[in-house]
């Protein structure tokens, strides 16, 4: 074969231009503009950090600093927070102080598990406190003098109005605001703090013990949940007294109009013209944009043809000449009649009317005195009990109901109750995903933030015969089982809450028998997809001592170090071979050389605890929240599921002990549906013919459900959830610096060198120095460097002639983001306290120098 190569002969660059175990052209193409992003992947550093087996202290405290400075540039960006809800106007969100928050409840098969609006409030009320405008405190007068009062809203029942996963009555399956059949919304409670007085009059307004008139209380104006009324009337029951009928009339507009005249109104954008045609001594009549109403006495309403309502509270009629003939009346107008029988007793004998219409499950009660001369008023209430089912879904409100066929069930309809869904939260997955038909693996995500998405925890072997791992390798979640090569097992710092403990997912890759020279135990960390070596620190003449199942004396041999646990490692076959088996401490428990027959289980990363358990025929996975510092009151259920095998094909459902209800929509029939009180989702799909998975989304923090009781005209508005530019620092892990010796093919990493060829094998190897190492090294300056090796891997040089020459490139390289690094390399220079970087002295020579030849070469 014949091919021209183009060579370019550099005569300046001496020994660091002869990149041996490099390309020219591959050479080329690393750059130190871009350091640290060649070492930095999804956010985490990956690479080695590779000093001399006999490295100087200056080296030393070079590769310190540039670990400092790499902790920095290997972050992520952080997790977008959960999007809030803001409210314009009034409204208090069901909530007592940080801690007493409302719970998700969950749909169990026995038992209840939930926090209603009534848990909230202890099954008492709420006032201005909460709500300052629709419960403010208010004064009523008239000419027996101010009477104060307070208003408030009772939440009195803890089984009903909760927020539960279920299907509502037209099939549609989602979280909703429940109200029950037959249980009571709320009680409103107006209580005067000095009596509404009234003397007992008759007709004509004179005093008398047989009287049913209370004039005084007539024309009394009440602030009643941010509805403003008027009483037009107010009689007693009888001429012996006891009870009381009390008219309210309340409206978009309240005016007094003189006979004859006329005056147009806006309501809602549209125009009333208004007429006052007639007016006696208790009568009135008017003509709204041309329509003209019925003769209407004090307290009496008329419907218009487009529905609006004009009502009568006042009637003026001066009988004679020159006398007032005025009517005061509302358009828009809302009637409303108080009615009890029996002031001395708290118990309803009547309904709420509005507009004439009896309000079913609206139940009034008045309380007060009559000596049957002066008659008090002490409180006036209004118990609401929802006449049927009520599903309030997220974003909905309960007064727009379908169910509720008459919203004046709320008294005033001047408030509400509205549910905006589920705090949004950030989620992690938790999946039990099927592999083919006949094995299940677990994915999570570790204690690093890491996705372990290839755990295998199930296996069909045949029939119903389940294997323990995948089909090869065995999974081993107890202490006392010994773990052979490529077996797969979970470590779990148990010195931590469980809820905040951090766990990881290895596998056994083998060992160095004991004899060999630097033996090591391998491991692969299925979350960062890690090779962890650790070195074999045992004599050479131990030997594998026998554990049984409560456990036995055993030497260690190494330790692993992950997420601030040291989980020890101990031989149970004999060391003499390579790959021998091994147990390990996965509690990190450090017990001495006893191991017990312990599962810790696993934490994922936001808290979930998993318990996988071996059992004969069936394997069993329960998740659970078991920080009490994560969630307030309501203890979530766990999520149990079984796994078993089939006709060689492994099958999951949920395990005789879930108590949870799973719900299929309509829609949907192969998935099944459950909410935690943690406000974890959970996912079962469940295909008729193939193996069933599970997904659960677990949040960082609990899902709460967002309920509020608002005032006419609140607003919400829901901002998306952001990271705001924050980023999660990756902790660069122990053992990512090593002495050259420790780096098997220091050509098959990222890799930075710190210390020169005379120093570091491993930058003897990578520069290809021959015998004398100090070749293209100039006393004073210090040289950093670039190039590719290997498949896709570069090699940085941090070097200089003496140690502290090799300290200040070190220097200059932990504080890249202050120089101008560019090109393959660059010098490093000192004078007095100030570092300064330049391209190689020689490297216009250089330029110069290049002659480009070409040379033929014949290869047979």
């Amino acid at each position: 074969m014949r091919f021209k190569k183009t060579i370019k002969r550099i005569s300046a660059l001496g020994v660091g231009a002869t990149m041996v175990g490099a390309t020219i052209f591959g050479a080329m193409a690393a750059d130190l503009s871009n350091y640290p992003n060649q070492y930095i992947q999804d956010g985490k550093f990956t690479g080695v950090l590779v000093v001399g087996d006999k490295a100087a202290a200056e080296d030393v405290i070079g590769v310190t600093d540039i670990i400092a400075s790499l902790q920095f540039a290997a972050t992520k960006p952080a997790a977008a927070v959960g999007s809030t809800v803001s409210v314009t106007g009034e409204a208090w969100k069901v909530q007592k102080g940080p801690t007493n928050v409302m719970e998700l409840a969950e749909n169990l098969k026995s038992g209840t598990n939930r926090e209603s609006i009534a848990t909230i409030t202890s099954s008492s009320f709420i006032d201005d406190a909460e709500l300052p405008v629709l419960l403010a405190s208010h004064t009523a007068s008239n000419p027996k003098g101010d009477a104060p009062y307070d208003q408030r809203l009772f939440f009195e029942q803890t089984n009903t109005g909760y927020v539960q996963y279920v299907e509502d009555r037209d099939d549609v399956t989602s979280d909703f605001l429940y109200f029950w059949s037959g249980r009571q919304i709320a009680r409103y409670e107006l209580e005067f703090t000095t009596a509404l007085e009234s003397d007992v009059d008759d007709s004509a307004g004179s005093a008398t013990t047989t009287g049913t008139f209370l004039t005084d209380i007539e024309d009394t104006e009440l602030e009643m949940l941010g509805t403003s009324f008027t009483i037009v009337t107010a009689r007693r029951g009888s001429s012996v007294g006891g009870g009381v009928t009390l008219t309210l009339m309340g409206g978009a507009v309240q005016d007094t109009l003189l006979e004859g005249n006329t005056k147009t109104y806006t309501i809602d954008g549209k125009d009333y013209e208004v007429t006052l045609d007639f007016v006696d001594a208790d009568s009135a009549k008017f003509t709204v944009n041309g329509e003209g109403t019925r003769d209407m006495v004090d307290g009496d309403t008329d419907k218009l043809s487009d529905g609006t309502t004009i009502g009568i509270s006042e009637i003026l009629y001066q009988a004679y000449a020159g006398g007032v003939h005025s009517s005061t009346f509302f358009l828009g107008a809302q009637k409303v009649e108080l009615k009890d029988t029996n002031l001395g007793d708290i118990t309803s004998s009547n309904e709420l009317k509005v507009d004439d219409e009896t309000i079913d499950g609206a139940d009034v009660t008045i309380e007060g005195s009559d000596n049957n001369v002066t008659f008090k008023i002490d409180k006036i209430g209004v118990n609401m009990t929802a006449d049927d089912d009520y599903y309030v879904p997220p974003g909905g409100k309960l007064s727009e109901n379908p169910e509720l066929d008459e919203p004046d069930l709320l008294f005033t309809r001047g408030w509400d109750i509205e549910y905006k869904g589920l705090s949004d939260e950030p989620v992690n997955i938790i999946r039990i995903k099927s592999i083919g038909s006949d094995d299940y693996e677990l994915e999570f995500v570790d204690g690093r933030g890491n996705k372990v998405t290839n755990l295998p925890i199930a296996n069909a072997v045949s029939g119903s015969i389940l294997r323990f791992g995948d089909s090869d390798d065995d999974l081993i979640v107890q202490e006392n089982k010994s773990i052979t090569k490529d077996d797969y097992f979970i470590v779990t710092d148990v010195s931590d809450t469980d809820g905040e403990r951090q766990s990881f997912a290895l596998r056994y890759r083998g060992a160095d028998k004991i004899t060999s020279d630097n033996p090591v135990v391998k491991f692969d960390d299925l979350g960062s997809g890690d090779r962890i070596e650790r070195t074999i620190s045992a004599p050479s003449s131990q030997l594998a001592t026998t554990i049984g199942p409560h456990g036995g004396l055993l030497s260690e041999l190494a330790q692993i170090k992950l997420g601030g646990g040291i989980f020890r490692v101990y031989n149970t076959s004999s060391a003499a071979s390579n790959d021998f088996s091994i147990t390990v401490d996965l509690d990190a428990s450090g017990t001495g050389t006893v191991i017990t027959q312990t599962n810790p289980g696993l934490n994922t990363k936001f808290g979930a605890s998993i318990l996988i358990q071996n059992f004969t025929g069936h394997v069993n996975i329960t998740i659970d929240t078991p920080n009490t510092d994560d969630f307030d009151d309501l203890v979530p259920t766990d999520v149990n599921f079984s796994i078993t095998a089939s006709s060689g094909e492994v099958r999951l459902a949920a395990d005789t002990s879930s108590n949870h209800n799973y719900l299929t929509p309509d829609d949907d029939d192969d998935n099944e549906y459950a909410y935690t009180s943690y406000g974890a989702f959970v996912r079962r799909f469940k295909p008729t013919n193939d193996p069933q998975e599970v997904f659960i989304e677990y949040p960082q923090n609990q899902r709460l459900p967002q309920v509020f009781i608002t005032g006419e005209g609140a607003s919400f508005t829901q901002t998306a959830g952001a990271a705001g530019g924050a980023v999660t620092i990756q902790r660069i892990d122990v053992g990512a610096a090593k002495l050259a010796s420790e780096v098997a093919d220091i050509n098959a990493v990222n890799s930075i060198l710190v210390g020169g060829p005379c120093a570091n094998a491993a930058a003897a190897t990578v520069m290809g120095t021959g015998a004398d190492c100090t070749e293209g090294f100039t006393p004073g300056v210090g040289k950093i460097q670039i190039w590719k090796v290997g498949t896709g891997n570069v090699a940085m040089l941090v070097a200089g002639f003496s140690a502290a020459d090799t300290r200040n490139a070190a220097a200059v390289v932990a504080n890249y983001q202050d120089y101008n690094l560019k090109g393959t390399a660059i010098e490093v220079t000192k004078v007095g306290s100030t570092l300064t970087v330049a391209v190689p002295s020689a490297a216009p020579a250089e330029e110069e120098a290049m002659e480009e030849t070409t040379e033929e070469t014949t290869t047979t």
